[in-house]
């Protein structure tokens, strides 16, 4: 891993924090109380948010440079978005069907929602970030967009 896609997932990582406040802290937080297994908002670990939403910074940025031509924005939002969806679809699923973490299905379709516009806003960054000064370190290597 280089400086720039440490840089790239440092960027993506604190866009995810903030959209993560934006999204579940405010605009769906009466949604989101309640829930079996849900912090009370004053009991959030913020540190720990914050190092969870780093590492996954980090992962897609690492993930977009090994793709290569993932390097402008509009390429980083639509992969960044799909992927996103993808993963909180399939994630939210297994937690519903095993556990009591998620209570109603219908919280699974606001949840991908909300995860693929802030997948696509944190993979625009990134790639942004990587496609800077001609790109990804290995551009062209691994692949397309998605």
């Amino acid at each position: 891993m280089n400086a720039k896609m440490l840089i790239a997932g440092v960027l993506g990582g604190l866009a995810f924090f903030l959209l993560g406040w934006l999204i579940y802290g405010i605009i769906l937080a009466d949604s989101m109380e309640g829930g079996a297994c849900m912090r009370a908002h004053d009991a959030m670990l913020l540190h720990w948010i914050l190092i969870g939403n780093l590492f996954t910074g980090i992962a897609i940025s690492y993930a977009f440079s090994k793709m290569g031509s993932v390097t402008t924005f509009g390429s980083g939002a639509m992969t960044g978005g799909i992927f996103g969806l993808l993963l909180v679809v399939g994630w939210d699923s297994l937690m519903y069907g095993t556990s009591t973490m998620m209570e109603n299905p219908n919280l699974i379709l606001m949840d991908a929602i909300m995860a693929a516009v802030m997948w696509a806003i944190g993979g625009g960054i990134v790639a942004w970030w990587l496609g800077r000064d001609g790109g990804a370190r290995g551009k062209g290597a691994g692949g397309g967009d998605g």
